[in-house]
């Protein structure tokens, strides 16, 4: 059963938390393939190769998010980055030790609120942790 509301998701970077400036996020976790078929196949066959793993995020844009952001997006370093994510009675927590902002986007308008969206890669695999 899906859950919604405050305090679902907890995001560190840079053991920072950024939680209060995201509205959205998406952890996106996939795994490259490869393909197999020989000669003697009949049909294209596959086997899975390597994981990817990135996170976006959304929120509404403040200096504070600025300023853990920003000079990473400037000078690119790597950070450490944990998600946790909870459903109430449960949780599993997502922590890579090197992390990358690959892109920080500031948008809006002159009569609405102002948003950022960093994208980070994670690099290697996760520690992943259930509570």
């Amino acid at each position: 059963m899906a859950i919604r509301g405050a305090g679902n998701v907890t995001v560190l970077y840079n053991s920072q938390n950024v939680t209060a400036y995201i509205n959205e996020f998406e952890l996106q976790q996939t795994v490259d393939e490869l393909e197999q078929t020989s000669l003697a196949s009949t049909v294209m066959e596959y086997r899975p190769s390597i994981a990817n793993y990135s996170l976006s995020l959304n929120g509404d844009w403040a200096l504070a998010a600025d300023n853990i952001f920003g000079p990473d997006i400037v000078t690119p370093t790597t950070r450490a980055v944990s998600i946790q994510i909870e459903d109430g009675a449960s949780s599993v927590t997502y922590s890579w030790t090197v992390g990358f902002l690959t892109g920080f986007s500031i948008s809006g308008s002159a009569t609405d609120k102002i948003t950022h969206a960093p994208e980070i890669r994670l690099s290697g695999p996760p520690t992943r942790t259930v509570a």
